[in-house]
């Protein structure tokens, strides 16, 4: 059987890796130069971390993972709101969390596949023929091949969706929020794992990575969901955010190479089904969790060994018939607790600011942590 997974991100990476644990031929193409690097740290959670078990890939990413400890919030002035530890969510984790930046989580899993997985960069799908018993795709090229089977695991704006579901438009479910990040050079240290800061209606700070750079995440309340080019997002990243103080006030006036960064509106995507005859999604192309609910790679890993899993020993019609369904009530789970993350993540007022002030030290301490984490995390789900 071959496999073409169209998107060389965690999702697609990870499930070339599985299907290669089964003696399956994964090819991946990537529309970018070297793989998507851009964007904000990786968590690795319960159901990506026994993935990453199952793959031998945990002391790997490990070795590539950011500094956990204390993170200090502040209000747009510089004043102190409130303080936690990162170190206490790993140990209500039982240690199985890591936060890593999504070229170092890249490249672990690119090394994993590498020498046998044909990883074809700068290259695009523009159509996709599925006559019953494969698929015959064409590239931007003019080239042509043909395949058993295609997995979109291309992303939030997947061009297999596109090609094959339908408009973006059609499956997107705006939050309210547009959401940017990108790397800075500290000129000192943060002196903390994170410096956040709040406002109403905004949300903004820096992770420290552990290699002299700090890694950002900017949110904010905006209702459009139009694409922007670069000279627009940093006029509106300016609008919102440029009253700031330090540390938000340098990282604003740094460079930005849009091309490795992140800038777009924080939807989530609702996909009735996830398969079309021999064309399937995987990851965010399928669903879409959003940064908010954290779990995003975690669950995108868990899917690509699931499918990997039930592709190995049914038919591609019963496989991907169950791959939904093992997957679709975890993915339904944490949409909602994605969406109502939202709400308390960018505060609504000044009072929401105050009492989350308080209430979050609270939930985050050691006699809560457990509870708090069994609300917001995913479960685990069964991958075997």
């Amino acid at each position: 059987m071959r496999i073409l997974i169209v998107g060389g991100g965690p999702a697609g990476l990870t499930f070339a890796a599985c299907l290669l644990r089964h003696g399956i031929e994964p090819v991946i193409v990537e529309k970018a130069a070297h793989g998507r690097t851009g964007g904000y740290s990786i968590g690795l959670h319960v159901n990506g971390w026994r993935v990453a078990e199952k793959l031998g890939l945990v002391e790997a990413f490990r070795e590539k993972a950011m500094p956990l400890g204390l993170a200090h919030h502040r209000d747009r002035h510089g004043r102190k709101l409130f303080s936690y530890d990162y170190r206490t969510l790993a140990e209500a984790a039982d240690g199985r969390l890591l936060a890593i930046m999504r070229q170092d989580f890249q490249e672990v899993l690119t090394t994993a596949v590498q020498e046998n997985c044909p990883i074809r960069y700068e290259t695009t799908v523009i159509s996709l023929e599925d006559d019953g018993s494969g698929v015959d795709v064409t590239f931007f090229d003019g080239s042509r091949d043909r395949f058993d089977l295609v997995v979109g695991a291309d992303g939030y704006r997947s061009s297999v969706r596109a090609l094959v579901f339908g408009p973006h438009e059609t499956f997107l479910r705006p939050l309210g929020y547009r959401a940017s990040a990108w790397r800075v050079r500290l000129t000192k240290p943060l002196g903390a794992s994170f410096i956040g800061m709040m406002d109403v209606d905004h949300q903004g700070g820096l992770y420290t990575v552990g290699d002299g750079t700090a890694a950002t995440l900017f949110c904010w309340r905006d209702e459009r969901t139009d694409r922007l080019d670069p000279d627009a997002r940093r006029a509106v990243l300016q609008q919102e955010f440029g009253h700031w103080p330090e540390p938000v006030a340098s990282a604003l006036t740094s460079a930005i190479d849009w091309d490795q960064s992140f800038f777009d509106t924080v939807s989530q995507i609702e996909v009735p089904r996830w398969s079309k005859g021999r064309i399937a999604l995987l990851g965010d192309s399928a669903w879409c969790l959003t940064f908010l609910a954290g779990q995003g790679t975690s669950t995108a890993m868990a899917g690509a060994y699931i499918l990997a899993a039930e592709l190995a020993r049914k038919g591609h019609v019963e496989a991907l018939e169950s791959y939904e369904a093992r997957m679709r009530p975890l993915v339904t789970k944490m949409q909602a607790v994605s969406r109502n993350i939202g709400s308390h993540y960018i505060p609504q007022s000044t009072f929401g600011m105050r009492l989350q002030s308080w209430l979050l030290p609270i939930m985050l301490s050691r006699p809560l942590i457990r509870f708090t984490s069994s609300r917001l995390a995913a479960p685990p789900v069964a991958i075997d």
